[in-house]
């Protein structure tokens, strides 16, 4: 997970969203929203593992998984 701080993720701005309570949790979530990002898919379902497939293959296993669950515009590849 990260939060964009301008053009880049930073991942350091998310240890202020921990253990806070719900009022100040639903304030920082607002002011910064978190994005759960996928660089890389290393299993598909229970039964297939793409651990030993070049980056390439798991990319393309990655980009068809979005393309076939229709995640919608809210997710980019």
């Amino acid at each position: 997970m990260g939060s964009w701080d301008g053009s880049r993720l930073a991942f350091e701005r998310l240890r202020g969203r921990l253990n806070r309570r719900t009022a100040a949790a639903a304030r920082l979530a607002e002011q910064r929203p978190a994005h759960f990002v996928v660089f890389d898919l290393l299993r598909r379902g229970a039964d297939e593992d793409l651990s030993g497939r070049s980056y390439a293959a798991r990319r393309t296993a990655l980009e068809h998984l979005f393309a076939e669950d229709s995640f919608g515009s809210q997710f980019a590849l």
